[in-house]
């Protein structure tokens, strides 16, 4: 029979018949349907706290420059039929009422806005949240003025020419704040919504330093005279303005000092350096008006923290130098760049080389400044794959003047020709033969016919000169430094060359 071939199948499978099954199919709708309701009752007041501000709630979008301030007014109404006391609460730093009304004025002018300034609007709370007392259904402008002195990174990066989409990127650098306007029991009359997209800004000028690690950086840069200053408003009334300065690092030291009437203004800067190879990059904004509306110029620093090293030498004389090289934790093929080539020669290894990973290695260099006195160098090991920097050295030269023996005057043409040659002699003063190396503090001016000569002992050799010829007439003096095979400097001769 059909009926018992549908029984037998339920059977089979260990499913019930359907009218069996149907109680507990209505309690479990029953039961489904009373969780709806309850959730629904429970979003209910938040649903409709939200819509409702969404209805007060403005949205305003503030185009931000670094250390420019973007001043606006928000038109704050009481909708009620009674007087209130407002207060505002704002959740971000940048943004802020402006309470003084000097200010106010003074962005006004610079807006070209109309509306009339009142004076001593605002009372400050305790916990320094501004408020406002509003007649029954009065409408007064709150000022306000959102200004950022930090660099965005993403900004940063679109401005030193990094593969950059804004469509990308745009999420990550826009900022919501909210501004909330509350009554008493903190019910809110008005939400305002500040949209701030992080614009690029202009660098007037770029300083690079290079400084021991993990040391102090104290530079004073003289500002130029205001009125020279690219951006300085024409015309500007009284006499020589004060100037200002904000940096974008909280943790920088940056004012600026005032000498006098009529004198310079200084900027004074301590940073502290971080290890090396570290570059610690920040901004300067500098303005002329206290209320620090606009910059007339923004410089870029850049700190590069290097390891010291202390090198006492002899002008002319190689002195050699041993470095110690650590690796990181991935191998890296690497290579050594100088800031003098000509003055520090690489040695061991040369050229580009393997780095081990998490190994120690010994890079051998060779020092031979052109003249005595103190300077730096500055050595570099950059990973020549990734282009990026491994290590970073200073080298603080302390050089002094080699013992001149011997010293002659010529006389050579100005103006051009084809050089003039020359010969002077050495007499080698040990018993045995020796092995002698040349080099001069002017290879511009002077060449060797021969770069090394081996003399007998006691014997005399002559050294061929080549001066070269000199467009202007004055005079110079070239050093002639006589090294041995070990570039020790064995005498050094000076000669005093008259262009007439």
């Amino acid at each position: 029979m059909p009926g018992a071939g549908v029984l037998q199948r339920h059977q089979v499978y260990g499913s019930p018949p359907p009218q069996q099954g149907w109680p507990e199919q209505r309690t479990r709708h029953v039961r489904d349907l009373q969780i709806i309701d309850a959730y629904r009752e429970h979003t209910k007041g938040e649903s409709i706290s939200q819509m409702l501000s969404q209805a007060i709630t403005v949205t305003r979008t503030v185009h931000a420059v670094l250390g420019t301030a973007e001043f606006f007014e928000f038109p704050l109404k009481n909708p009620y039929g009674v007087q209130h006391t407002v207060t505002i609460e704002v959740d971000h730093p940048e943004l802020s009422v402006i309470l003084d009304p000097r200010e106010w004025r003074h962005f006004k002018e610079l807006t070209k806005s109309v509306t009339p300034v009142e004076e001593g609007m605002f009372h400050l709370r305790d916990d320094l949240r501004p408020q406002v007392y509003l007649r029954p259904n009065e409408t007064v402008r709150i000022p306000f003025k959102y200004q950022s002195f930090s660099a965005d990174p993403a900004v940063m990066a679109a401005q030193v020419g990094a593969d950059y989409s804004l469509g990308k990127s745009e999420a990550g650098r826009t900022k919501h704040i909210q501004v909330s306007f509350q009554v008493s029991g903190g019910k809110p009359i008005a939400l305002l919504r500040v949209k701030v997209e992080p614009q690029p800004h202009v660098v007037d000028q770029t300083f690079r330093f290079y400084h021991p690690e993990l040391t102090f950086l104290k530079k004073t840069i003289r500002l130029p005279p205001w009125h020279t200053l690219p951006g300085t408003p024409v015309g500007m009334p009284g006499g020589e303005p004060e100037m200002y300065v904000r940096c974008s690092d909280p943790d920088i030291i940056c004012e600026t000092k005032n000498m006098g009437p009529g004198e310079p203004q200084d900027i004074f800067l301590k940073v502290a350096g971080g290890p090396s190879p570290q570059i610690k990059k920040f901004f300067v904004a500098i303005y002329m008006d206290p209320w620090l509306a606009a910059p007339i110029q923004i410089w870029q620093f850049y700190l590069h923290s290097l390891q010291r090293l202390d090198v006492s030498c002899t002008a002319g004389q190689l002195t050699r130098l041993s470095l110690l090289l650590r690796g990181t934790p991935a191998p890296r093929r690497v290579q050594v760049f100088t800031s003098h080539p000509q003055e520090l020669e690489r040695g061991d290894p040369d050229g580009a080389f393997l780095l081990p990973a998490n190994g120690i290695q010994d890079l051998y260099v060779g020092v031979r400044p052109r003249r005595a006195g103190s300077r730096f160098i500055y050595l570099n090991l950059v990973d020549v794959e990734s282009h990026q920097l491994v290590s970073s050295w200073l080298l603080c030269l302390a050089c002094r003047q080699p013992l001149i023996s011997k010293a002659f005057e010529i006389s050579l043409p100005a103006g051009g020709g084809r050089g003039c040659n020359k010969r002077i002699t050495y007499t080698n003063p040990y018993p045995s033969p020796r092995l002698y190396f040349l080099c001069t503090n002017r290879p511009d001016l002077l060449q060797f016919k021969e770069d090394s000569f081996e003399v007998a002992g006691g014997e005399v050799y002559t050294i061929g000169l080549r001066f070269a010829p000199s467009q202007s007439t004055g005079e110079e003096e070239i050093l002639i430094h006589i090294n041995d095979h070990e570039d020790k400097n064995e005498e050094t001769f000076c000669v005093k060359v008259f262009y007439q």
